[in-house]
């Protein structure tokens, strides 16, 4: 009896634990729920200026969209694979229309926006980030706009982890040395203001590979708004800044942890003394 009630004890404890496991809050942290609408035959998978065509097939009505994201800057999404496969010169990598139309595309109404790499005379290759996905190519010198998402279900008092990777890159047809950095915030309920990254440095024609940058936020509200700001130096020489892998998960409560870990020595402590006890008695026994 002892036994199934020590056993039922450390089940409803496990199931404590679970409960309090945080979760994600942000929705397409990965940024590959993209859409595409116009009338330009695209093939998917998409990639591209986010937002409407400003450019010289504007009248197609295209639009590029990441689910959940807003942004009103010259930004775009990519993803490793298809981030160097053309030139400014060529637009759209060659039998294959997938680059949305943006500010400025080729001829025939597609993009022809894309970064230096290693397909197109770069110096670096390109790697995936570690999330896994799409990534956002912000410009950080032109037409600057932040890249946002608005967070629900925040609880007002509690304190949340930001955890996403960033890099660098240079616009290809563009040279010279840049610097790129982000600016975060969500609401007004930061720990210490906005944050930023730390400067990344790129030679010219580079891509920087992937760091993890980890911030923390206080909620005010049950609804805030998460932003990403990109800034970089020096204008005409395209600073782009990176971002993926984009979570936002609860700091668990640390009384509450306190409280799971005193109840879990104590199912270690009385099932010890259950079996103590049994052993004494089948020696008693013998």
């Amino acid at each position: 009896m002892k036994s199934s009630f020590l056993k039922f004890f450390c089940l409803i404890l496990a199931l404590l634990l679970v409960e309090d496991a945080s979760a994600n809050l942000v929705q397409d942290g990965t940024f590959t729920s993209v859409s595409y609408s116009g009338s330009l035959p695209l093939s998917a998978p998409y990639y591209g200026q986010i937002g409407p065509d400003s450019g010289t097939s504007a009248a197609s009505g295209a639009t590029l969209t990441v689910a959940n994201w807003s942004t009103g800057g010259y930004n775009f999404v990519f993803n490793a694979s298809n981030v160097d496969r053309g030139t400014q010169a060529s637009g759209a990598q060659a039998g294959q229309p997938e680059q949305a139309p943006g500010q400025y595309n080729a001829a025939d109404g597609y993009g022809n926006t894309f970064m230096w790499g290693s397909h197109n005379g770069g110096a670096s290759t390109w790697t995936a980030p570690p999330s896994g996905g799409n990534f956002i190519a912000a410009d950080g010198a032109f037409e600057q706009g932040a890249i946002t998402q608005t967070i629900t279900g925040l609880t007002v008092g509690k304190t949340y982890v930001l955890k996403f990777y960033y890099g660098a890159a240079q616009q290809e047809s563009f040279d010279g040395a840049t610097t790129d950095q982000w600016t975060v915030s969500m609401g007004t309920g930061n720990v210490a203001g906005n944050f930023k990254t730390p400067v990344v440095n790129l030679a010219a024609h580079s891509f920087s590979g992937w760091s993890q940058a980890t911030m923390y936020f206080y909620a005010n509200s049950t609804t805030e708004t998460l932003s990403f700001f990109a800034a970089g130096t020096p204008n005409g020489e395209p600073p782009f800044s990176l971002l993926a892998g984009v979570t936002l998960e609860v700091v668990p409560d640390c009384s509450s942890w306190l409280i799971f870990a005193g109840f879990g020595s104590l199912c270690i402590f009385l099932e010890m003394m259950r079996r103590r006890r049994r052993q004494a008695e089948i020696a008693l026994a013998a």
